[in-house]
């Protein structure tokens, strides 16, 4: 379920909220992407992503994208951070050098 920096694998089909990633050595508000997964159809899904880039709060879940809690049209780019949705994925992209693509389903890569 999960590929970590340096290649290792895990599995772990757990239902919950997640930290994915974060920054360590500084307040949570710089840098903070948190995933919330469910069953659908017997498979962990991932419903949504909260993301905290540079101070802007960011949720993604499926057909819906929110900026500190107002709804947006794609492509959205304003606060140093960019998103956007191809036919495959929704790609969020800051300026602190984050990239993270979301297939709206089961995958997400940072």
């Amino acid at each position: 379920h999960f590929k970590t920096f340096d290649g290792e694998i895990f599995s772990f089909p757990g239902l919950c909220n997640y930290v994915f990633a974060s920054h360590c050595t500084s307040p949570y508000e710089d840098f903070n992407i948190q995933i919330r997964r469910i069953m659908v159809e017997n498979a962990p899904t991932i419903s949504r992503i909260t993301m905290k880039l540079e101070g802007v709060a960011a949720e993604l879940r499926k057909d819906v994208i929110m900026i500190d809690s107002n709804r947006v049209q794609l492509p959205y780019s304003q606060s140093g951070i960019t998103i956007e949705k191809s036919s495959v994925y929704v790609k969020v992209v800051s300026k602190m050098g984050i990239v993270l693509m979301w297939n709206e389903d089961d995958s997400i890569l940072v």
